[in-house]
């Protein structure tokens, strides 16, 4: 099942009320998009800043972290592919159990071991988001949850303001909560391919697993569609 029949399913389902909270998500991230664009050229180079983009280096440099919500994420680059530019890996912080982990004061905001990485965004050259993936825990280290577990880490974060990134952080909180079910659906694929090895432990350090799951997506026809749902309720 594609993302987009996955939403338009779960739209169709939907109670008015969680119909009318999608909607605000989807004009926040769009206004947020296009503040983002008018303010930097595109959403990305509000992370990239007129850098060259290098392999594997992350814009911003000291990726962004929202303190408050233990939420982070950065942009990097180091896939080939006919549609990405980049992606977004985004992470919380949480201790071994699940619960929120609370960064202190002085502490290094990036340590590879602490924050528990969600999922990814790929985004195209025009900085538009265009597919999401889940990673093996090798890639990104951190604590590895279930998809339930994860999926409660997904619903706590949000970027809240911080500095010189607003648009963007406005952007990815919306967009996030948007594509709840489609994140949903990537990480129960993301366990049941890892649950295929006898040996958990050695999967998820297994070199030859990198992406475990994936799915194209189209955001502004998903936004039209949520609106076209939102028509025939009459609202």
């Amino acid at each position: 099942m594609t993302a987009s029949v996955l939403l338009r399913r779960h739209w169709r389902a939907a109670s008015d009320a969680q119909i009318g909270l999608a909607q605000r998500n989807a004009r926040v991230s769009v206004s947020a998009f296009s503040a983002a664009t008018a303010a930097h050229g595109s959403l990305s180079q509000n992370w990239i800043a007129g850098h060259e983009v290098l392999e594997f280096e992350h814009y911003p440099p000291d990726d962004l972290v929202d303190v408050r919500n233990g939420s982070q994420f950065y942009y990097h680059s180091h896939r080939d592919g006919d549609q990405e530019h980049g992606h977004l890996h985004l992470f919380w912080h949480a201790t071994a159990t699940g619960r929120r982990r609370y960064l202190k004061p002085g502490k290094p905001k990036w340590n590879r071991t602490e924050p528990t990485h969600l999922f990814a965004i790929s985004l195209d050259a025009r900085g538009l988001p265009v597919g999401l993936f889940t990673v093996n825990q090798w890639v990104t280290d951190g604590h590895w949850f279930d998809a339930a577990v994860t999926m409660a880490c997904v619903d706590r974060f949000a970027m809240g303001h911080v500095a010189a990134y607003a648009h963007s952080c406005r952007w990815l909180t919306g967009f996030v909560r948007l594509y709840r079910p489609v994140i949903h659906a990537l990480l129960l694929q993301r366990d049941k391919r890892i649950k295929r090895r006898s040996d958990l432990a050695q999967a998820l350090q297994d070199r030859t697993l990198e992406v475990l799951s994936t799915t194209p997506i189209d955001w502004i026809a998903d936004m039209d569609a949520l609106a076209a749902e939102s028509r025939r309720r009459g609202g």
